[in-house]
């Protein structure tokens, strides 16, 4: 994934991502996607989630179960949406076929996202109309018990495109990145139109592999909990942060929201 370009254009192109995972962007403008990773394999990411419109089947977003209710992802991917517009789709490493469906019953996009600036508090919580069955492809992911750490190998993974200008694959896709603290995060960002706060985290590895358009939503695993939602980033994969929410100083939000499915 990559980002950068003018504030107005910044803010009026991400409004048009917010629940597309293949719209077309500029080379230097914020966006959402994986890119330079490998096919997944059966039980790696038990948790991943495909978001699809009812419409037309189109997977838009990625997500986590984090319960046998409740599903985990940004609030940019599902802010403008009903119940009724879109499916959860568990259990399967491919984007069209497979897995099982799940209705929603309640979306809960944080209210304070966009606030105070773009992009703050990209966190939602999904709750399904059925309890989700667990089986070997379809477990919970953990919260995190403990603040993000620097320097952290962890998996990244989506349907997201290949890269700028590039398809969205059919097969999971996976990639181990780096994280980066805000305050990291922040000094590697200097001079663009952006302000990375306390309550996010940034990945990085290098040129060619990152996030991209259609991996929005997804959760980054470190030690085996959620450690970031993935928000946005400068399409794609031009070795520049790639930045998420981060989960574990929402870890309250998340539980006073989930009490009741």
């Amino acid at each position: 994934m990559m980002m950068g370009v003018s504030k107005i254009s910044f803010i009026l192109m991400l409004a048009a991502w917010s629940a597309q995972g293949d719209a077309k962007s500029a080379e230097d403008e914020p966006d959402t996607r994986v890119v330079g990773g490998s096919d997944a394999p059966e039980g790696l990411v038990p948790h991943q989630v495909a978001l699809k419109y009812n419409k037309d089947g189109w997977t838009f977003c990625g997500a986590a179960v984090i319960s046998d209710r409740w599903i985990l992802t940004a609030a940019h991917c599902v802010e403008s949406l009903k119940p009724s517009d879109f499916t959860a789709v568990v259990g399967t490493l491919s984007k069209t076929k497979g897995g099982t469906t799940y209705k929603i019953s309640k979306v809960i996009p944080h209210k304070e996202h966009n606030k105070p600036n773009k992009f703050n508090n990209d966190i939602a919580v999904i709750s399904t109309k059925k309890a989700i069955e667990f089986n070997k492809n379809v477990q919970p992911l953990p919260l995190p018990k403990k603040d993000i750490k620097a320097g952290l190998w962890c998996i990244l993974s989506g349907w997201g495109k290949l890269g700028a200008g590039w398809s969205s694959p059919d097969k999971l896709q996976y990639l181990y990145v780096k994280t980066l603290t805000s305050d990291q995060c922040s000094e590697k960002l200097k001079g663009r139109s952006v302000i990375i706060r306390s309550s996010q985290m940034c990945t990085i590895k290098q040129l060619g592999q990152g996030t991209c358009q259609g991996d929005s939503g997804g959760s980054l695993v470190c030690n085996g909990t959620s450690a970031g939602i993935v928000s946005f980033n400068w399409p794609c994969a031009n070795n520049i942060p790639d930045v998420y929410a981060n989960t574990y100083m929402y870890n309250s939000w998340i539980d006073e929201n989930t009490k009741s499915p």
